[in-house]
């Protein structure tokens, strides 16, 4: 059934459905859900992600993992989790470099996907095969081994549904979509939360005017909390990288309440509703949100970012610096723009946060 339809039926059956649940609808539960179906990820795709757009970002983010696993004490055998890795370029970049340059960190991996894309899968395993190394694909987090863990989540979190609510006349209601009776269209409209939850977001929110809108990602949440309890049991480090947003609840200003939620298609921006089950759906990442949910599972060490002084910090300007040794003028000016649009502020340079999450201490129950 198409994913449209199925939103239909679900409105039909319920009377609504919430923002999250259309979310999970159009990208993740039905053989036509977006991640389940989509087939390119690139120029090729609807949107392009940082590995894509330059070998030297999984070369960096190699560099990070590389200094975690030596933070770590250099186990002889990690977990090297990536979530949503895609075609497999940053592993493929992430492996090719740590072969080189640390080849016992390399041997060391072992090397999980969480991925729910048949296709990708394939892509990934035609790839990777190259490093002949043993990959485990995953689809839940708990299939993964009793080690230290090494985590990588790339443009992973702002994919994951969200819910929304509004502040009306003082008073704050949950966000759906509706059918409208007289014309058939799908549209928004509200419903009422309980009181408990009522009073938590007045609470939390005391700076939002009417209008305002709230997004929380349960899912996000579970997943932190999840990687936080294997990171403080087992020891390791996570590295999150998305749009979005760093401020504490009580520190929001009356104009950091706006709705983030945007559809994506053909490298463009598209209405929402028009193009159910046809675009990508995403959202701006709370990271401060992250940070207390980890805080939660006894992880207290963090760093945060923008992209643009993480990847420099790393060492993606040295690199620059040697591969333009080898390369003629096109080539030259070609990599200096891919480099520029992951780290101008212009671009992606400061749009992009980045979160690490550490627990460099095993601390056994």
């Amino acid at each position: 059934m198409p994913i449209d339809a199925k939103i239909r039926s679900i409105i039909a059956e319920n009377g609504h459905i919430k923002i999250d649940d259309m979310m999970k609808q159009v990208l993740s539960i039905n053989p036509d859900s977006y991640y389940i179906s989509a087939e390119n990820i690139g120029a090729n795709g609807d949107f392009i992600t940082s590995p894509e757009i330059s070998q030297l970002f999984g070369e960096t983010i190699s560099l990070w993992a590389i200094e975690q696993w030596q933070k770590l004490g250099k186990p002889n055998e990690f977990c090297l989790l990536e979530l949503g890795p895609g075609q497999g370029t940053l592993m493929d970049d992430l492996l090719r470099t740590s072969s080189r340059i640390a080849k016992t960190f390399a041997k060391a991996a072992k090397v999980h996907l969480l991925e729910i894309n048949q296709k990708f899968i394939q892509k990934q395993k035609i790839k990777l095969a190259r490093h002949k190394k043993e990959i485990t694909w995953i689809e839940d987090i708990s299939d993964l081994p009793a080690v230290p863990l090494i985590i990588i989540a790339n443009e992973f979190f702002d994919a994951l549904p969200i819910k929304q609510f509004v502040k009306i006349q003082d008073r704050w209601f949950e966000s759906i979509l509706v059918v409208d009776p007289i014309d058939g269209q799908i549209k928004y409209s509200k419903i009422e939360i309980h009181k408990a939850l009522q009073n938590q977001l007045q609470f939390d929110h005391v700076n939002a005017n009417d209008g305002a809108i709230i997004e929380e990602s349960i899912e996000s949440l579970e997943i932190i909390r999840n990687l936080s309890d294997r990171i403080y049991k087992y020891s390791g480090a996570a590295l999150i990288i998305d749009y979005g947003y760093d401020i504490k609840t009580l520190e929001r200003s009356r104009n950091q309440y706006n709705s983030t939620l945007q559809a994506i298609k053909n490298h463009q921006y598209w209405p929402i509703i028009d193009t159910l089950g046809e675009a990508d759906l995403t959202a701006h990442v709370d990271f401060d949100a992250l940070k207390k949910a980890s805080r939660e599972r006894g992880i207290n060490d963090f760093r945060n970012f923008v992209q643009r002084n993480f990847l420099l910090s790393y060492g993606i300007g040295v690199r620059l610096s040697e591969l333009k040794k080898s390369l003629v003028q096109d080539e030259y000016d070609i990599l200096d723009r891919q480099v520029l649009r992951l780290i101008s502020k212009d671009a992606m340079g400061e749009l992009f946060k980045v979160l690490e999450v550490s627990n460099a201490k095993p601390q056994f129950k």
